[in-house]
């Protein structure tokens, strides 16, 4: 096993050091993942490692690619973005005879419409690039809320299979529509995991919901070539597949079978209200003051207003209201990295007491959301504003769970079929 946790521009690694406490050090790298990929002897540590998988986050940015000036095959990615060191761990395993089998990758679910000006090209350079490599790729939008946790938190989830993996051969078996169809709600990986269905109408026939176009596998074409719908949209929808560079997309949404079969266990939904019902002491700094209250009103209220450019170009700036205090009765709004300390804001959440009090939410209660037991990110020198960061760059555990469980029993099933028709043959 090998892991790397690093936080740019950050003295104190306390994601890395939570991390080490909670899982040990061994194999575990805290230093800027672009060192580590550009070093042959610190890269080494990887290639003994000997991955089988890769699970890696990463931050939505612009992913343009450019030839290197200095050769005349390969591409290089824009400087500075993470998308670009997972890809050169990638070559650089498959250049040494070791491809990873199976890719876990999450990120906002802005990754399928960015950049703006040209909605959804990043993600056909992403995937663009997976072909290239050799990867038949599925993804999904999923909020964990429609799966009964008490966040809602939306990312775009995506699982890959390489193509010496039995998985992959399963995948691409055919050409025909309704393979595609049933992959995306039946047979792949995600749904199998968090249930889904097509979002589209009882009227409307399943085999012509699907969307498909190439990216191809080379990402500087993909680049230079994809252009969004005629409206300026993403061509990706919610939940799709790609192999050999052709996309099949739709949007989906939640399975109504999952209300009757919620995740990890759970008999009902967990709400807001049942996390906060599990504290008894909250420190009185997480009380709102009378003096801030009116700060706090003003911030989560509707604003309209008109502002001036640094350009001195005038616009309408406005915002609606945002529910104050938290609703205890459903899941939470999404966590940020702001959640953390006293200073008034929109994001936050707050809370009402039994005895009409407000207040934050605690930093055990930012990890129960989350999934993590109360006091994971409890560590000497990790302040509360930092363990709220910290759950604000975290996902909700039971989602990653359940996707990893699915693909470890696909991984099976596909390994096994592939050996007794081998031994047939």
């Amino acid at each position: 096993m090998w892991s790397n946790q690093w936080e740019p521009s950050t003295k104190r690694q306390h994601a890395s050091e939570v991390y080490a406490a909670r899982w040990g050090s061994e194999g575990h790298t805290n230093e800027d993942i672009f060192s580590v990929v550009s070093d042959p002897r610190k890269f080494e540590s990887i290639v003994s490692a000997k991955l089988d998988m890769l699970v890696a986050g990463f931050p939505c940015q612009d992913y343009s690619v450019a030839k290197p000036a200095d050769k005349a095959a390969g591409i290089q990615g824009k400087k500075g973005v993470l998308w670009w060191a997972i890809h050169g761990v990638l070559k650089q395993l498959q250049d040494a005879g070791q491809p990873v089998k199976y890719l876990l990758l999450e990120n906002v679910d802005r990754l399928l419409k960015s950049p703006t000006a040209n909605r959804g090209r990043d993600f056909a350079i992403i995937l663009s690039s997976l072909a290239a490599l050799g990867y038949a790729v599925e993804w999904r939008v999923v909020n964990a809320a429609d799966y009964g946790f008490p966040q809602r938190r939306k990312r775009v989830f995506l699982v890959a299979y390489h193509c010496t993996t039995a998985l992959y051969r399963r995948a691409v078996v055919s050409d025909k529509t309704a393979a595609h169809v049933a992959w995306l709600t039946i047979d792949g990986v995600l749904p199998k995991g968090l249930p889904a269905t097509y979002a589209i109408d009882g009227s409307r026939d399943i085999r012509n919901c699907l969307d498909s176009f190439d990216v191809g596998r080379d990402p500087l074409a993909a680049q230079a070539d994809y252009s969004a719908e005629a409206k300026g949209g993403s061509r990706f929808k919610s939940g799709g597949l790609m192999h050999d560079g052709k996309v099949w997309t739709a949007d989906l949404r939640v399975h109504p079978s999952i209300e009757d079969k919620l995740l990890d266990g759970q008999l009902a939904r967990v709400t807001l209200g049942d996390v906060v019902g599990h504290t008894a002491d909250v420190p009185d700094s997480h009380f709102l003051t009378s003096h801030a209250l009116p700060r706090w009103v003003y911030l989560k209220g509707g604003k309209s207003a008109i502002r001036t450019a640094a350009n001195g170009h005038e616009y309408k700036y406005s915002e609606g209201p945002v529910t104050f205090p938290d609703a205890l009765d459903r899941a939470s709004r999404t966590i940020i990295t702001g959640e953390g300390g006293s200073a008034p804001s929109r994001f936050k959440h707050v809370v009402k007491t039994a005895d009409g009090r407000l207040r934050r939410l605690t930093s055990e209660e930012l990890e129960e959301l989350n999934g993590f037991p109360r006091g994971f990110t409890r560590l000497e020198g990790v302040s509360d504003v930092k363990r709220a960061f910290l759950m604000g760059n975290a996902l909700v555990v039971g989602v990653v769970r359940a996707i990893g469980s699915a693909l470890a029993v696909d991984h099976r099933e596909a390994e096994e079929q592939a050996s007794v028709h081998s031994f047939v043959n």
